[in-house]
């Protein structure tokens, strides 16, 4: 092996999981990550959850960045190696980092735990998505444990009190320190009052006290809010850096739920990503714009990855739908078909339902 092969390696972390050809040269990069990280005197916060995880980190960024420089792992981090790569750039003038575990891979999702030994878990929501190569929600949930499992009995857990499957996870961490959040009014950091401002977003109660007003049109970003609220107050900040942070330094990213506007017509974009939760937060937002326009309109893509149970959810999503104040559904792409196929079956011809078989 030449080299460049060698440096490569080195800088750009091919995977922790690899070929025997390589095996030598990872673990050497590992014990140059691992020293980088246990020499780190920062907190490592590491975000787990079928959707929310890029809103969350942003979120705790725009917070924690008030008091010093954050590593953050970039977009779609979805391999143990984009973790690895990040945690190589440990230094001295970096006081936080936040970890994104968009990691689908059970293996790989170990490992980036095991090698990031992160002191603060956040487990957003478990979701149905890539049931085709993880299987139903409840194995996917048993994957994501790993990263409550291996806390330090110093750490702290932050669970969304909403999700069942989230908030038992309680039972398998070795901390005492468990922070749930969410809209349930027993969790540490709950949401109330919630105010759909349409194009002017959301305003919000957090523990009945504190108002906060941000550019999110959802509720599942208000339990994002509440994650990074949740961790920002175990790292010792107020409520006052918070809410200066949030209301002034954050925006969704293009595609994440964020609205377009286009002189009197508005878009709400949540094209990045087609899951059941997804399809759900984006129909939410949706009907909030309800007394700001005239007419709403879904356009809704096939949801993918869901194996054998596709037809049973794209149906299901159907009725759903069926149900919402939304005037016109077009559907895009074969498996989305059956979406209008269920809204017919519930609520018959009230709704302009229109099909294309692709972009």
């Amino acid at each position: 092996m030449n080299k460049i092969d060698v440096d490569k390696l080195y800088s750009e972390e091919i995977s922790l999981i690899t070929s025997r050809e390589y095996s030598d040269y990872v673990i050497l990069n590992l014990r140059k990550i691992t020293e980088l990280r246990r020499s780190f005197k920062g907190p490592v916060i590491a975000i787990a959850g079928t959707e929310g995880k890029t809103t969350t980190k942003r979120m705790l960024s725009a917070i924690l960045k008030q008091r010093g420089k954050v590593l953050e792992t970039p977009l779609d981090c979805n391999s143990a190696s984009t973790v690895t790569s990040t945690l190589l750039k440990l230094n001295n003038n970096i006081r936080y980092a936040i970890l994104e575990l968009g990691i689908i891979n059970r293996d790989q999702f170990k490992l980036a735990v095991e090698v990031a030994e992160p002191e603060i878990g956040i487990v957003t929501n478990i979701g149905e998505a890539h049931l085709d190569t993880l299987g139903d929600k409840y194995s996917i949930a048993d994957s994501k444990i790993e990263l409550i499992r291996r806390l330090p009995p110093s750490g702290f857990a932050v669970l969304n009190i909403d999700d069942e499957l989230v908030s038992g996870m309680e039972s398998f961490s070795p901390t005492h320190q468990i922070i749930k959040f969410g809209l349930n009014s027993n969790a540490h950091f709950f949401a109330s009052d919630l105010n759909y401002l349409g194009p002017d977003g959301l305003e919000f109660m957090v523990n009945n006290y504190y108002k906060f007003h941000l550019p999110i049109y959802s509720s599942a970003s208000v339990s994002n809010a509440l994650s990074a609220i949740a961790t920002a107050r175990i790292l010792d900040f107020d409520f006052d850096e918070i809410k200066t942070a949030l209301e002034n330094n954050f925006r969704l990213l293009p595609g994440r739920g964020s609205l377009i506007n286009l002189n009197d017509v508005y878009i709400l974009d949540y094209t990045y990503n087609a899951t059941v939760n997804a399809v759900s937060k984006a129909c939410e937002s949706l009907v909030q714009f309800k007394k700001f326009s005239k007419n709403l309109i879904l356009v809704l893509g096939s949801l993918e990855n869901l194996g054998e149970l596709s037809r049973n959810i794209h149906l299901n999503l159907g009725y759903y739908i069926s149900a919402l104040p939304i005037h016109t559904v077009i559907t895009v792409g074969e498996d989305a078909r059956l979406v209008g196929e269920g809204i017919r079956r519930i609520n018959h011809n009230k709704k302009n339902i229109a099909h294309c078989s692709d972009a």
